[in-house]
C-alpha cells in the first residue's frame, strides 16, 4: 500500500500545480481533470483498503483521511457547477499531507463494522461535514484576502482568488446546503440515541447541536441583516470547529497534548 499512497501524494501535488497554472491563465483544464480524477480513484483504493482493515472509530488519522476523501469528491463535483477551483490550492496539499501522515501512523486492527441501520446517518453526516468543511476553507481564504486588501498588499495566492463578493456567496451557498444536510443528519441519528448513552456519545451530540445553532444563527443573520465580512467568516469557522470536536471527540483532542 506504500506505493499507492505515494502515487496519491504525487497525484494530489501535480493536480494542485495544474490548478495554479489554470488560475494563472497559463493552462487549460484538459490536463487537470484526468489527473485529479485518477488521483481520487487511487486515493479511494488506499483509503478503503485501510478502512476494511482497521477501525475508523479508533483511528483519528484514518477518520480524517476518509473525511478529506469526501471533501475531494465534493470539490470535484462542485467544480462543474460553481467557481470553486481555487479551493484545490488548499485542499489538495492538505490531503497529500494527511496521506503522508498515514504512512508513519500505527493503526489498531479491528473487526468493527458500521450498523446498516446507521448507514444513512453516516453518509449524510459525512457529506454535510464535507460541504461545511469546504465552506470553512473558503472562510479562511476570505479572511486572508481581506487582510491583504486592508494592508494594500498582494501575494501569489491572493492574485489567484476570485473577487471577495463571489467568494462570500459561494461560502454561504455551501453553508446552506451543508446546514440542511446537518439537520437531516441529526434527525436520522436521533432514533439511535439511548437514554443511557456514554459520555463520548453525549459529547458528540452536544457539540453537533452547538454547531447547528451557530450555523442557524449565521444563516438567519445572512437573510435578515445581510451579515458579511469578519463576523460571517468567524461564525463559519466556529461552526466547523464545533463539528470537528463532535466528529473526533474531546478525548481524542486532549489525548493529542
Amino acid at each position: 500500500m506504500t506505493a499507492v499512497s505515494i502515487l496519491s501524494i504525487i497525484g494530489l501535488l501535480i493536480s494542485s500545480i495544474c490548478m495554479k497554472q489554470i488560475l494563472d491563465k497559463n493552462s487549460s483544464k484538459q490536463f487537470f481533470y484526468p489527473i485529479f480524477i485518477f488521483t481520487i480513484i487511487v486515493l479511494s483504493v488506499f483509503t478503503f483498503t485501510l478502512i476494511t482493515t482497521y477501525s475508523i472509530k479508533l483511528n483519528f488519522i484514518l477518520a480524517l483521511l476518509f473525511t478529506f476523501l469526501i471533501l475531494n469528491y465534493l470539490l470535484l463535483l462542485l467544480m462543474f457547477v460553481k467557481p470553486v477551483h481555487h479551493l484545490a490550492l488548499i485542499l489538495l496539499p492538505l490531503t497529500a499531507a494527511i496521506v503522508g501522515i498515514t504512512l508513519i501512523s500505527d493503526f489498531q486492527q479491528s473487526s468493527h463494522e458500521i450498523d446498516n441501520n446507521l448507514l444513512l446517518h453516516v453518509i449524510v453526516s459525512l457529506v454535510s461535514y464535507g460541504l461545511l468543511g469546504l465552506a470553512a476553507i473558503q472562510a479562511l481564504l476570505l479572511k486572508f484576502q481581506e487582510k491583504k486588501l486592508k494592508r494594500l498588499e498582494s501575494s501569489m495566492l491572493s492574485n489567484l482568488l476570485p473577487p471577495m463578493e463571489l467568494m462570500e456567496k459561494i461560502m454561504f451557498d455551501l453553508i446552506v446546503i451543508g446546514f440542511l444536510l446537518l439537520t437531516l443528519s441529526l434527525m436520522t441519528g436521533a432514533p439511535f440515541v439511548s437514554f443511557n448513552a456514554d459520555n463520548l456519545t453525549l459529547q458528540k451530540i452536544s457539540f453537533s447541536i452547538i454547531a447547528w445553532v451557530v450555523y442557524s444563527y449565521l444563516i438567519y443573520q445572512r437573510y435578515s441583516s445581510n451579515v458579511s465580512g469578519k463576523k460571517a467568516t468567524n461564525l463559519a469557522i466556529s461552526g466547523m470547529l464545533f463539528l470537528f470536536i463532535a466528529y473526533i471527540g474531546t478525548k481524542t483532542i486532549f489525548g493529542m497534548f
